[in-house]
């Protein structure tokens, strides 16, 4: 699938963001690309954490549809339109790292 050109203007957008917050309230680069490295896997897991709530929701939207369950199947759609929300959020977060990231390697680099 691709993306319009919009999406992808908005998607930087939330990640430049995240990294203008990251660098206020932490610096604009790790102490060590070990930290980098750190960060960023606590990052991935909770957009993984994300992704699974995201599943188990759509599981159970299905089953609500399979038994025309409409005022439950309503329920399960704004869980997985939260949780879409909140995965996207921790995407721009990993965003903001991978570039916390490359700041710190181009100071390793000097």
């Amino acid at each position: 699938m691709s993306f319009s050109p919009k999406t992808e203007n908005l998607t930087q957008e939330l990640i430049n963001a995240e990294y203008l917050n990251a660098v206020v309230n932490h610096g604009e680069k790790y102490n060590s690309l070990h930290e980098g490295y750190a960060v960023l896997l606590e990052e991935v897991e909770e957009v993984k954490e994300r992704i699974t709530q995201i599943d188990e929701w759509l599981e159970s939207y299905w089953v609500c549809v399979k038994l025309n369950v409409k005022d439950l199947s309503k329920q399960k759609l704004e869980e997985i339109h939260t949780n879409t929300i909140l995965a996207i959020s921790e995407l721009a977060q990993v965003g903001a790292v991978l570039q916390k990231i490359k700041n710190t390697i181009v100071e390793v680099k000097e």
